[in-house]
Parts: C-alpha cells; sequence; structure tokens
C-alpha cells in the first residue's frame, strides 16, 4: 500500500514537472516571437535610416556645384535668370 501511494505521488509529481516544462516553452515561444517581430521592425528602421543616410550624402555631395545653387537660387529665394520670364499663376 506504502509503495502504491508512492508511485501514485511520483506519478503526479512528473506530470506536474510536465506540465510546468510546457507552461515553460509556451511563455519561451512567445517571448521568441515577440523578439522576432521587434527584429524585423529594427531592421525596417536601419533600412530606411540607410536610405536617408544615402539621400543626405548625395545632397551633401551636390551642394557645392553650379546646378546645385542655382536650384537653392531658384526655389528657395525666387531669383531668376537674366532675360528670363516668369509667369505666376493666380489661382493659388
Amino acid at each position: 500500500m506504502k509503495k502504491r501511494i508512492i508511485s501514485v505521488l511520483t506519478k503526479l509529481l512528473m506530470a506536474a514537472v510536465a506540465v510546468y516544462i510546457l507552461v515553460q516553452l509556451a511563455d519561451l515561444q512567445t517571448g521568441i516571437r515577440a523578439a522576432q517581430v521587434q527584429e524585423q521592425e529594427l531592421h525596417q528602421q536601419v533600412t530606411y535610416a540607410e536610405q536617408e543616410h544615402r539621400q543626405l550624402d548625395q545632397q551633401i555631395n551636390e551642394l557645392g556645384s553650379d546646378e546645385s545653387t542655382i536650384k537653392i537660387a531658384r526655389e528657395r529665394l525666387g531669383m531668376v535668370a537674366e532675360g528670363e520670364i516668369v509667369f505666376y499663376d493666380s489661382d493659388d
């Protein structure tokens, strides 16, 4: 009878340990999925930052050129070339 009680208790203990391990595994998998989603988001942010960096590098390299100076003079300062006629749209 004592062996039978010990055997049942051992089986219950093993079942409890198995359930605990399964719960821990499920929790770890949830954490892994969350980390993978975060990794994808960070990868997208890095890709966007790299593209923006390339664009800014290109703009910096173009700053000293005559074309860049003319573009800035036209767009930001409203300047026009000599002899050029400017038409303004009155619907704005």
